[in-house]
């Protein structure tokens, strides 16, 4: 039968089955005061409303048992792992395979056909050549993202782990978990600050034998996502359109 003790899990067949709380970082604002595009994405910090979602997040995870948690390394994930597990005594290791996808470096916005390129740019993840804004291609982010997932489950130090990631690295993992594949990127929405949980069933041997999504997409400040109509790429192409109306002369 079903056994939990102590936070350890084992399934009817015998296999432990481990758990993944997988979260995304929160709000962040990828433009300056000007209106313009920051010129290090990765260097952006949790916005008040990420820290207040940090905190929301934190009051409905507090009585969850984690032995191991990680985050990208990047600041806003640094930032959401520290609220959302404190106060607990656990270390927030850095795997830098969990690192977003990448951009192309000093691109200009103008380059960009926003719609296509910005706005709806995961829904063309499955072809392989395609790009994140001219940068990494989706199909190696994928398999890097797939990597770092494979090293984390060879390590049988934990049993329950919380990953403090980005929206497309999760969708990665969640593709991976699905057998969506790459088409994940387009269908499985991310929202700032949100929970996934997810069940890996492994023998012995360290074979994977099943995996499982639990929940997806739980947010702790809109939790129906009555407040959510847009994606984060709509969002952002949004305010370029915006931005670039606002340029033109009257």
């Amino acid at each position: 039968m079903f056994i939990a003790t102590e936070g350890h899990r084992t399934t009817l067949d015998g296999a432990s089955r481990r758990r993944i709380y997988l979260f995304r970082h929160g709000s962040v604002d990828y433009f300056d005061s000007d209106g313009n595009v920051v010129a290090d994405t990765d260097a952006v910090a949790l916005n008040d409303t990420g820290r207040s979602q940090a905190v929301a997040m934190r009051e409905l995870f507090a009585d969850v048992p984690v032995d191991k948690a990680l985050c990208s390394g990047l600041l806003r994930t640094r930032q959401t792992g520290e609220t959302v597990l404190a106060p607990r005594e656990i270390a927030l290791e850095v795997h830098t395979g969990f690192v977003e996808i990448q951009q192309l470096k000093g691109e200009a916005t103008g380059a960009y056909d926003v719609v296509a390129d910005v706005a709806f740019t995961h829904f063309r993840a499955t072809d392989q050549e395609a790009r994140f804004l001219g940068g990494e291609r989706y199909s190696d982010f994928y398999s890097r993202i797939q990597t770092a997932l494979l090293d984390v489950l060879a390590d049988d130090s934990w049993h329950s782990l919380a990953v403090f990631a980005h929206g497309a690295t999760n969708a990665a993992v969640l593709g991976w978990v699905t057998g969506l594949g790459c088409s994940a990127f387009g269908i499985l929405d991310q929202a700032t600050c949100c929970l996934n949980v997810i069940d890996i069933d492994i023998d012995d041997n360290g074979r994977v034998l099943r995996k499982t999504v639990r929940a997806m997409n739980i947010t702790a400040d809109d939790p129906a996502k009555s407040k959510r109509h847009f994606g984060d790429m709509e969002t952002l192409a949004h305010r370029m359109l915006n931005q670039n109306d606002a340029a033109k002369p009257v």
